[in-house]
């Protein structure tokens, strides 16, 4: 099941237009997806963490091998723990 979208109009004057036709090419983003993640992230500094499940919602995920690399498998921080614990 997919969620209902609402359609939002912006008129933008013709420096900012340009400017985002340009970001758009440079990167290969949407207009839309550049929109989003601008009003999540404005949303989100001016009425601060609360909105944080809609700025995830919005913004592109972090990549999996990022998180991974943060943070040690349990296992293996077990495995540090019981060797640490023998040492003493």
């Amino acid at each position: 099941m997919t969620t209902p979208r609402n359609l939002l109009s912006v008129r933008l004057d013709a420096a900012l237009a340009e400017a985002l036709e340009r970001h758009c090419a440079q990167t290969g983003a949407t207009r839309s997806q550049v929109v989003k993640q601008s009003v999540a992230q404005y949303i989100v500094a001016h009425a601060g963490p609360t909105l944080g499940s809609l700025a995830e919602a919005v913004l592109p995920p972090v990549p999996k091998h990022a998180a991974r690399a943060a943070r040690a498998p349990r296992q293996k921080r077990f495995r540090d723990y019981v060797r640490e614990k023998r040492r003493r």
